[in-house]
């Protein structure tokens, strides 16, 4: 799958013209399809749901072009459950995943958006769903393996607020057997996962209990979601990894996955990160440390992982408004009034000058839909090429 080279980012952007705002984010729809239909050609394509987390991007248009696809929505929020419909997204391929639903919210779901598919967090939650017989409720459950996920995006371990703990073993078939609204298992072990062996060994545990459930009440169990985690990597050659090899070990250690039950992924990060770059002007450059320091007009207000994470996203910066100049040093200051706004430090990059712009890779995810209020700054300009 094709990521964003220096050059295309900078053909990209050139054919934007002269008139270009303070700070443009943009998305390429093409890549994104490659992504998509990567999926798709990948896994069995009858039996599987591919619900794309909303959180990652959640850009009308991109949600959009998501659905009409063919695919379905993750949903984190009961906000971004209605923002699913809103973009014509059919109840039967919203997943609702939040750590925190209101009774009020499930009730509403249960009665205006039948075939919604909840994935239950907690006994709590399967308690405030015990009357609602027009949603397909599943459970999340906790595999209490330790991955090699950074720590705070990792979910699966003691501590975790997500998920009934698979040490629950006992009361989750209890809950299972008293709830005829139970269709389904979910497993989402973390993000940004490592290795293959840990992230299929966490949905095994999934995969066991369905077979379990299902041995003592036919069919009880229809589906299992395996959630996402997969980290988006570029090869020597220059392109995203497949999802091949996960898919090919997945099959080896649950074998009749994809044959005795609908499977629902929620891929967020792998599917959007390489699909869109940002550009942002230089406002002023500080020459009075070393190194010299470039404000932009995009900070910690759009990057929040890369100025809050210990393990912050990578990008590669590029002067776009010149090529084949000396390369200096920089570091790379936001707009935001705390001192902590730097989304880069000692960046090597061709010599700036005041109203040069900056582009930065690899934006497609966990940028533009976290954006931060602090500072109401307006959010850069979104363009949308085919």
């Amino acid at each position: 799958m094709k990521v964003f080279t220096e050059q295309e980012i900078r053909t990209s952007f050139n054919a934007l013209g002269n008139n270009i705002p303070k700070s443009v984010y943009v998305y390429h729809l093409n890549l994104l399809k490659e992504r998509i239909n990567h999926l798709k050609e990948s896994f069995p394509s009858e039996n599987v749901l591919h619900a794309i987390a909303i959180k990652t991007n959640n850009l009308t248009r991109v949600l959009s072009f998501i659905v009409s696809s063919g695919c379905g929505l993750e949903a984190a929020s009961f906000e971004e459950v209605k923002l699913a419909l809103s973009v014509g997204c059919k109840p039967e391929k919203i997943v609702f995943d939040s750590p925190v639903k209101t009774s009020e919210e499930l009730l509403h779901c249960n009665k205006n958006i039948p075939g919604l598919k909840v994935n239950a967090n907690s006994f709590g939650e399967l308690k405030k769903l015990e009357s609602c017989n027009n949603l397909n409720i599943g459970i999340r459950i906790n595999p209490m393996l330790n991955l090699d996920s950074p720590d705070i995006f990792m979910v699966s371990g003691a501590g975790s607020k997500f998920g009934i703990p698979i040490t629950e073993r006992e009361n989750i078939l209890k809950a299972i057997q008293s709830n005829t609204s139970i269709k389904g298992l979910h497993i989402h072990p973390g993000s940004e996962i490592k290795s293959l062996s840990q992230h299929i060994a966490c949905i095994k545990v999934v995969y066991d209990l369905a077979i379990e459930v299902n041995r003592e009440v036919q069919n009880k169990i229809s589906w299992i979601d395996i959630g996402g985690g997969i980290k988006p990597k570029v090869d020597k050659n220059n392109t995203q990894s497949t999802i091949i090899p996960f898919l090919n070990m997945l099959k080896k250690e649950c074998p009749t996955l994809f044959n005795d039950f609908k499977v629902i992924t929620e891929y967020g990060r792998y599917i959007h990160t390489y699909c869109a770059y940002a550009a942002s002007r230089v406002e002023d450059i500080l020459t009075y440390h070393t190194p010299n320091i470039a404000l932009i007009h995009l900070g910690a207000d759009m990057f929040l992982r890369e100025i809050y994470s210990s393990t912050p996203p990578k990008h590669n910066y590029y002067n776009l408004s010149r090529i084949n100049e000396e390369k200096r040093q920089y570091d790379i200051g936001g707009p935001l009034c705390f001192s902590g706004d730097f989304i880069s430090k000692n960046e090597k990059i061709s010599r700036l000058d005041v109203g040069d712009y900056i582009g930065i890779s690899d934006c497609g995810s966990n940028s533009i839909s976290m954006w931060s209020q602090h500072c109401s700054r307006e959010k850069p300009k979104v363009i949308y090429v085919q």
